[in-house]
């Protein structure tokens, strides 16, 4: 069964924050092991967690998961984020288009881009990982409407994916 994960960066792998003020959210994700100061020039600021990493690096592993970038980070995140965090990202492929965002008139660029590759590769199963999707009632309606399995997981943004969604994304993949 193929699973696709389409994946944003922020609020996901890196829980945005301002290191200067707040602690790393680890009493909020459930995750014990050591987190780190974001130190990619250019990034927001932010912890990310090597617990993270590893659940996502065996999750991307599944034979049946296929992984894409969906971020603004565009070629940031396979390029930059992923080898300086630890995450087997960098052949995900990379889903382009921030430049077609279009707010003002209620297009979230990423929900274009997602539908084209829905109906052009047609996963078995779907999850969108992404901090900001709950606040965008299109891409929900969109995603109800579609007659696969959906898996919508949006952590909070200064925390990022939790031990909980990372244990509702492999129950929903399945066992190897």
């Amino acid at each position: 069964m193929n699973v696709t994960i389409y994946s944003d960066a922020d609020g996901i792998f890196v829980a945005w924050s301002d290191h200067r003020f707040t602690p790393a959210p680890a009493e909020h994700t459930g995750w014990t092991g050591p987190w780190h100061h974001v130190t990619i020039p250019g990034s927001f600021p932010g912890y990310w967690s090597e617990d993270v990493v590893e659940a996502m690096n065996r999750i991307a592993a599944h034979p049946d998961v296929t992984v894409k970038w969906l971020t603004a980070w565009e070629e940031g995140a396979p390029e930059q984020l992923a080898p300086v965090i630890g995450l087997d990202g960098a052949g995900w492929e990379m889903i382009q288009g921030v430049e077609d965002d279009d707010p003002a008139n209620g297009n979230w660029w990423k929900l274009a881009k997602i539908r084209d590759y829905v109906a052009r590769n047609r996963p078995d199963k779907l999850v969108w990982m992404d901090d900001d999707i709950n606040f965008d009632p299109a891409s929900l309606a969109w995603l109800k409407s579609l007659d696969i399995p959906v898996l919508v997981i949006c952590p909070k943004t200064a925390h990022g994916l939790t031990r909980d969604h990372m244990a509702e994304i492999e129950a929903f993949i399945g066992k190897q």
